[in-house]
Order: C-alpha cells, then sequence, then structure tokens
C-alpha cells in the first residue's frame, strides 16, 4: 500500500534530514543486535534461526539466557523491518 503525504516545500529538507537521522540510528542499533547475536551464536554453536526454531518448539528450557538472545533477536529482526521502510521512503 502506498500513501501519499504532503508537504510544504521548506518542510522537505527537515523531513529528509529526520530521516537520515533515524536510518543513521537503526543502523547502528542493527549492528549492535547483529554483534549480541554473533556471540550467543558462538557461545552456544548454533545460528539465530536454528535457536528461534528450538525454542520456539521448547527444546531449549526456560534458562533467563533463551530469552535474552530470543529478546535480542526479535529486536534485530524489527529493527530490519523499520530500517526497511525508512529507506523505501522517497521524496
Amino acid at each position: 500500500m502506498q500513501a501519499t503525504l504532503t508537504l510544504r516545500q521548506e518542510a522537505v529538507p527537515v523531513v529528509k534530514s529526520s530521516l537520515e537521522t533515524r536510518r543513521k540510528a537503526l543502523e547502528f542499533s542493527l549492528r549492535q543486535y547483529r554483534t549480541r547475536l554473533s556471540g550467543f551464536e558462538q557461545q552456544h554453536k548454533m545460528v539465530s534461526e536454528q535457536f528461534a526454531a528450538k525454542f520456539g518448539a521448547g527444546e531449549l528450557g526456560d534458562d533467563a539466557a533463551w530469552f535474552e538472545w530470543e529478546f535480542v533477536l526479535d529486536a534485530a529482526r524489527e529493527t530490519e523491518r523499520q530500517l526497511e521502510l525508512v529507506k523505501s521512503i522517497r521524496l
């Protein structure tokens, strides 16, 4: 779905600047999440997709570390989704 946004001409640079700032913040957060995910993957000798499948199936138990990994993985995925949305905006 596409939407139309009406801006006064003098607002366009402000919106572009805000989008660029948001893009940079999302990219920074995504790098941080990926670093943390890499640490989990190395520590537990499995990739995050494999972890998500096993955790979702109840194969790993309920240790707090698993919930932290799940949180970071979910946050990374949401950050990726938001980043793609920001990148898709054309002014």
